[in-house]
């Protein structure tokens, strides 16, 4: 009876908070317009007298004018798009501190920086981990919330599904779809990126039943990246019926969670009210390229190949995920500043480099307008693998949402901390070494998907009236 009674609670909110949002990320509104033509014509006729004249001599004339006014109506109509949200996202992930400190989760700054270390012996996760949790969200938005006489900043918003990870206990774990959250944002910096001070209150439904208090600072959004630092206070239980809850012996689990955090988000996009009323076609962005994954088949000089053929011309994969390259406001804007979500190359079947957050240095640089572009760059990628990469990619603009590369470069690095932490498992049993270097050049072709690539004109430092 319970669980039905929550299962009602949460429909019954979802469905009123579907309701009140209407267009989640675009506002349309028409202009119907009436356009009136007035038009007049003049004749003049001119009808000399009969008869034969002398010259010399003049003889009056009759003019007749006729004047002719016409009245030509016709509508117009005008429809302007607009952003209808504060914040639209895909993507949070947030590293905990002080919430357990043993059996710690070990996730690493950000949440995503995972530990590549062997658990210790009968422990169910690590110990003396700074970063001992996590907190994750998946589809975030939060739309403006009119209280107060229309008080400026606040917004409703809720997630697809969001975790909060104490410690490596699953039933330690607090969860929800579609969280409801309330926030006030103290904006000290209104111009991009924005800074503000953001406290929020926030509840879930199910799996598990929690109220989620906190206040951050953020910064943000540039290029769709967001940083924040968190502090704030978890409460909540996974009752009987909840699939976190798997300790028998307890009907609830009682789950408490002081907690500080330091996060980073992706393609997550944030407006500041003024932004409401700016149509789409006008909006700035700082980035020469957004996506979300890109996907790249590579011949390189690997004496393996991914499948039973050595001889194959795919001899291995390139995956980018959440991509972004923020262009530098210096010289003619075409430095830019990257990174991605994830970084990863397979060449063969043995030499693979894994990266997080990596960073890369380019230079942006278009051949034909709104097609073909160009952008040489170096890599440096440092956890887990640790490698070089200098490359080059060849773009072709298909749509809006897709993009065809030709990509080429070169790669050097090892795997010492996957070769270190594989040891600790097997000891010497299997011989790691020729896992633990790689250096491989490769050339490929590569398709973006989900991926934009911007023009000049439409970068914020190229518009009129933008201070450096």
């Amino acid at each position: 009876m319970m669980k039905k009674f929550y299962y009602f609670i949460f429909i019954s909110a979802f469905v009123a908070f579907l309701n009140s949002c209407g267009s989640f990320h675009t506002r349309t509104e028409s202009e119907l317009y009436t356009i009136v033509v007035r038009d007049t014509l003049n004749q003049i006729e001119v009808k000399n007298a009969p008869g034969r004249r002398d010259n010399g001599i003049v003889y009056p004339s009759s003019k007749v004018l006729q004047s002719t006014r016409e009245i030509t109506t016709r509508d117009s109509l005008v429809e302007r798009y607009y952003p209808n949200f504060i914040r639209l996202g895909v993507f949070e992930s947030v590293g905990l501190i002080g919430t357990a400190t043993t059996d710690q989760l070990g996730a690493g700054p950000f949440g995503i920086f995972h530990v590549v270390e062997k658990v210790p012996e009968g422990k169910n996760g690590y110990e003396g981990k700074l970063f001992s949790g996590a907190y994750y969200r998946f589809g975030i938005g939060e739309w403006r919330l009119r209280w107060f006489r229309d008080s400026k900043n606040w917004s409703i918003g809720t997630s697809l599904f969001e975790i909060i990870a104490k410690d490596n206990y699953r039933n330690h774990t607090l969860s929800s779809t579609f969280p409801l959250y309330i926030k006030k944002r103290f904006f000290i910096s209104e111009k991009i990126p924005y800074i503000s001070i953001s406290p929020s209150f926030g509840f879930g439904l199910y799996p598990s039943q929690y109220i989620n208090p906190n206040v951050a600072i953020e910064v943000g959004s540039l290029g769709g990246l967001n940083l924040r630092l968190y502090a704030g206070y978890a409460i909540g239980q996974n009752p009987t019926f909840s699939p976190f809850n798997n300790d028998p012996g307890s009907e609830t689990q009682i789950v408490t969670t002081p907690y500080l955090g330091l996060g980073v988000s992706f393609l997550d996009f944030v407006n500041i009210v003024p932004e409401l009323y700016t149509e789409w076609k006008d909006h700035p962005h700082s980035s020469w390229n957004i996506g979300m994954m890109q996907f790249a088949l590579l011949y390189t000089n690997s004496d393996t190949s991914l499948g039973k053929n050595t001889k194959s011309l795919v001899k291995g994969v390139h995956l980018r995920i959440f991509p972004a390259s923020i262009s530098i406001p210096i010289l003619d804007n075409g430095f830019y500043l990257g990174t991605s979500l994830f970084n990863g190359f397979i060449f063969g079947l043995k030499d693979i480099g894994l990266s997080i957050l990596p960073i890369r240095l380019g230079y942006w640089r278009v051949i034909l307008p709104d097609e073909l572009s160009i952008e040489p760059f170096v890599e440096y990628n440092y956890f887990p693998s640790t490698f070089i990469h200098i490359g080059n990619r060849f773009n072709l603009k298909i749509s809006e949402s897709f993009n065809f590369s030709i990509v080429m470069g070169y790669v050097d690095g090892n795997n010492k901390r996957f070769v270190n932490a594989a040891k600790s498992y097997v000891n010497d049993a299997f011989d790691f070494t020729p896992y633990a270097n790689f250096s491989r050049y490769y050339l490929g072709v590569s398709i973006g998907i989900i991926d934009r690539i911007f023009q000049p004109e439409e970068l914020r430092y190229n518009k009129e009236g933008w201070e450096r």
